[in-house]
């Protein structure tokens, strides 16, 4: 055949169909032009995935006319019924309204579906969910990944997340969505050398896959694997670690969001106060949304992310959230503590003297340093002290004046005269707390490894604790020690009692389900630190009332206190902003932890907590922040559910009962196998070698498997999932052991192409009916896929064509659902013989049959669909020439028209890369919006009454 002939062909081969290659059989899951993915459902190949390119294979497809017609005998007609729901379930089309994710072991607040609805809105759907701290980002991402895999645009995917929470996350998917996503942490990378061979890319033989950033840009294997791969969708949390394009980190998102038409992007904190960062994110998106010099307005971006704060979703999620109670716990300074505060004080007045004010002469800050240390505890300005002593040249009597504080700070810390520490050993006595197995948990951040490690000390020595009890989460940890300590801690079981943590503790991490209560035993500089602290335990989901504690020493001293009182209103202002449930980094107007830290350094160098309240000369240029956060409301999508497909079963569970007893019915071998408990809605299913890590769910993670002499437990009961999830966190190492039962799920997926496998390729079932179906009449069931220039299914659409037996026609449904339910289809359908003779009628009946839906679908519903894409197509291409023809515009003004000299080297640099983004989007737009000429028609079943 020749290669000509077979691209011609490939213009019918699109997702969900059936199709025959080198003489076995195969599903159709992803197309992309002439490349196909399919999963095997012929015994030789069953349950393997394949990628094939179809100009240099041999198959054919079925046209219409061609198909063979077979009466079905089925016990009333479930075959058949079988047959077309599995069909629809698996059939990939576009649309803009939540098909799947509604089904999902989820709350499903409105505000949760949002984005998604957003971002399927796009040719490109992509998004940047920058909601604020505790709103349960992962949950969206959940549903961003679940509509896409539905649709069939989800079958390679890739998700980037700190490395703290890949088990976390990888859990959250699959307990609450059915998602598998393989963990590539480092016993990921281990396990996965010993299983697939050296020289093959894990990326192309796992398909979903979750990674750290950090193992994607230090592991040069990885990043050269990475490069070889084009994903469906890249999900990345806590994007902001990746808004700089010109960081590895940043290159490398930058390259992923090249690599995949669908992306996800979470953050609570989306930029830094800086026009340039934010950009950089929202441009990995759309690389047309900002024009080229940085200046955009609302309605550029607006599409391209959802902001939203507690105010903004409290009238949905009701009870969702609990009000924190937050408590100041004075600590008054002894002798000891205010000489060595009074020494640092003298550096810092020396140095205010020496530098006149000026807060980055070095003696300042190294005196400010000091006072910042002694803040965390006197372990950790004992450190400091140590290292400068080793470092510093002895003029004006520095040395001995960082000596005289050293033996007074080696006097605190030897005689654990902390008054801190020993406030917080008063309250957690007052509170009952010995560190005993029924004891509430602890958290105490702080900022400084030393004071951690003092922490861990002394607690242990003054409460005889064992080992078991106390842990430190800190940034030094590898990846899979910090997932232990947190898969731990998230347990009922857990002997953890108290949990040291640096503010690498502070970001993203799940600290809430045994615990509410929390000490911050220093005050970070920085509101947004000190926010994302807090959301630890008060978050979406907290079911008790979080306690936070804040430990703030009291000074005799004037000037001392002046400082302390500084760094206390940082407290005071996070929780302004936590009572007006808005955005922790626009208090100080930086948007950047860092930023704040020298804005607190220099209201205490300049001994002016005014400074933290009006800050005009120093805040960022914020005119471009109101594009982001003005009137919120905007970006509120109404969710509609649409499920695209006329079920005729009353719900899914009613489904995959039918769709067992009809496997069991062709294998006898399933029979002891499964059992269905249609009183609870649950499918209990033996393990077996065909459902294994070796077979169908080879990329199931390992922990969701159930024990030995154990079953799959699968049920479409959200409550008992939701259940499973909560007694799941009771014991160590034990995820649900209930699994969502829909159509995501992998062993839905065996269950569906099992029954697929069962029906000839290129038949489709005849049912005989009785009244309401008029008499002497058979009605024709088509299903109609429209791809685009991509290979993409953008469209389909099953309607029914009726025809007499006299040739005439009868009426036609365009709407599938119309013909269920006026024939009352969904009932239970007697089943009646059908002869060779009717037979016969039937199949004389076929070419008008299928010349009628020719007509309906080129004519009517392709030509209304066609005029549509073409609308969206002119829009689009407007947005890109107007994109092109301000940056042109702006490069007139910023470059001129130099000939010679750098600025032309630059100009020329900008156009090029202009041009190229032009001709990338050019080429998408058109190929995306654009039709191919031959939809793929196929007849599905034929029901007559006759």
């Amino acid at each position: 055949m020749s290669n000509d002939t077979l691209t011609n062909q490939s213009l019918n081969v699109t997702p969900g169909i059936r199709i025959n290659l080198r003489g076995e059989d195969f599903i159709v899951t992803n197309r992309e032009r002439d490349i196909i993915d399919v999963e095997g459902i012929s015994e030789l190949v069953y349950g393997q995935s394949f990628q094939f390119d179809l100009r240099l294979e041999n198959y054919r497809v079925i046209q219409p006319e061609e198909t063979e017609l077979q009466a079905d005998n089925s016990t009333h007609y479930r075959q058949t019924k079988l047959f077309l729901e599995t069909i629809f379930r698996n059939s990939s089309h576009y649309s803009e309204h939540i098909e799947i994710a509604h089904k999902a072991a989820i709350r499903g607040a409105n505000y949760q579906f949002e984005s998604t609805i957003k971002a399927l809105s796009l040719p490109q759907p992509k998004i940047l969910i920058a909601d604020a701290v505790g709103l349960g980002k992962t949950v969206q991402v959940g549903i961003f990944l679940a509509e896409l895999i539905r649709r069939g645009k989800g079958k390679k995917v890739l998700v980037v997340t700190p490395k703290s929470i890949l088990a976390q996350f990888q859990q959250e998917i699959w307990a609450r969505f059915a998602i598998p996503l393989v963990r590539l942490d480092s016993q990921g990378i281990a396990r996965i050398k010993t299983e697939i061979p050296s020289n093959k890319n894990p990326f192309d033989y796992y398909d979903k896959v979750i990674v750290s950033i950090d193992t994607l840009k230090n592991n040069a294997k990885f990043r050269h694997y990475l490069e070889k791969v084009k994903w469906d969708i890249v999900a990345i949390d806590e994007c902001h670690t990746v808004a700089n394009v010109a960081s590895q980190r940043g290159g490398l998102a930058k390259f992923l969001s090249e690599r995949t038409q669908a992306m996800v992007l979470t953050s609570a904190t989306p930029h830094n106060g800086k026009r340039e960062n934010f950009a950089n994110l929202i441009s990995m998106l759309d690389p047309t949304a900002i024009p080229y010099d940085g200046e955009f307005t609302k309605e550029d971006i607006q599409p391209l992310y959802v902001r939203r704060f507690k105010k903004d979703i409290e009238d949905e999620v009701g009870d969702a959230f609990r009000d924190r109670i937050t408590s100041k716990i004075d600590c008054p300074l002894n002798p000891d503590e205010e000489e060595a505060l009074r020494i640092i004080q003298e550096f810092k007045a020396v140095a205010q003297e020496e530098s006149a004010g000026n807060s980055t002469f070095g003696a300042l800050l190294f005196s400010i340093g000091l006072f910042k240390a002694y803040m965390s505890s006197p372990k950790a300005c004992l450190e400091t002290v140590i290292k400068r002593i080793d470092k510093a040249i002895d003029e004006d009597g520095v040395i001995e004046h960082l000596e005289e504080l050293k033996s007074v700070l080696e006097k605190i810390v030897a005689q654990k005269s902390d008054s801190k520490y020993n406030q917080l050993l008063f309250k957690l006595d007052q509170m009952g707390w010995k560190g005993k197995k029924n004891d509430e948990r602890i958290i105490i951040f702080a900022e400084r490894r030393a004071t951690l490690n003092e922490l861990e000390k002394n607690l242990k020595e003054d409460f005889k604790l064992n080992d078991n009890a106390v842990v430190q989460f800190n940034g030094s940890l590898t990846d899979t020690q910090q997932q232990d300590i947190l898969e731990d801690f998230s347990k009922e079981d857990s002997t953890i009692r108290l949990f040291l943590a640096s503010d690498a503790g502070s970001q993203g991490v799940n600290l809430h389900y045994f615990c509410n209560q929390m000490f911050n035993y220093d005050i970070p500089w920085s509101i947004i630190t000190l926010d994302q602290r807090n959301g630890r335990i008060d978050r979406f989901g907290q079911t008790k009332t979080p306690f936070i504690y804040y430990l703030i020493a009291e000074s005799q001293s004037e000037d001392v206190q002046g400082d302390i009182r500084i760094v206390e209103r940082l407290k005071e202002k996070e929780e302004e902003v936590h009572k007006s449930l808005g955005d922790a980094g626009s208090v100080m107007g930086f948007y950047d932890q860092q930023q704040e830290s020298k804005l607190v350094e220099k209201a205490i160098a300049n001994n002016d907590p005014s400074i933290l309240d009006s800050n005009e000369e120093n805040t960022v240029d914020d005119d471009w922040l109101s594009a982001l956060t003005e009137d919120s409301s905007a970006t509120k999508a109404q969710m509609k559910i649409d499920e695209g497909f006329a079920s005729f079963y009353e719900d899914d569970f009613s489904y995959y009962a039918s769709l067992i007893d009809e496997l069991k019915s062709k294998d006898d071998r399933l029979i002891p196998l499964i059992n269905i408990d249609n009183a609870d809605k649950v499918l209990e299913i033996e393990q077996f070698e065909e459902l294994s890590s070796k077979g169908v769910l080879y990329d199931m993670p390992k922990e969701a498997f159930p024990k030995p002499n154990q079953t799959f437990n699968l049920t479409t009961n959200v409550d008992f999932v939701e259940n499973a999830i909560i007694q799941a966190r009771k014991k160590q190492n034990e995820w649900p052991n209930f699994q969502l039962l829909y159509d995501l799920n992998p062993i839905a997926k065996w269950m569906q192409y099992k029954l697929l496998g069962q029906i000839d390729r290129g038949k489709a079932l005849v049912a005989r009916l009785r009244e309401p179906l008029p008499k002497n009449t058979a009605w024709f069931v088509f299903q109609g896929i429209t791809s685009n220039q991509q290979g993409k299914p953008i469209f389909s659409k099953t309607y029914v064509v009726g025809k007499s037996f006299d040739g005439s026609s009868v009426g036609n449904l365009e709407d599938f659902e119309e013909f269920l339910n006026q024939y009352r289809l969904k009932d239970t359908l007697p089943e009646l013989e059908t002869s060779e003779k009717q037979l016969q009628k039937i199949k004389e009946l076929l070419p008008e049959a299928v010349k009628s839906a020719k007509q309906i679908y080129d004519l009517k519903i392709q030509g209304d669909l066609e005029d549509e894409m073409e609308d969206k197509l002119e829009r689009y291409q407007k947005k890109l020439n107007d994109w092109l023809s301000a940056s042109e515009r702006q490069m007139e003004i910023k470059f001129g028209d130099e000939k010679n000299g750098g600025g032309s080297f630059y100009k020329k640099k900008r156009q090029s890369e202009v041009n190229y983004v032009k001709n990338q989007m050019d080429a998408f737009y058109n190929e995306y919006f654009q039709l191919e000429n031959e939809p793929f028609l196929r007849v599905l079943a034929v029901f007559y009454n006759g």
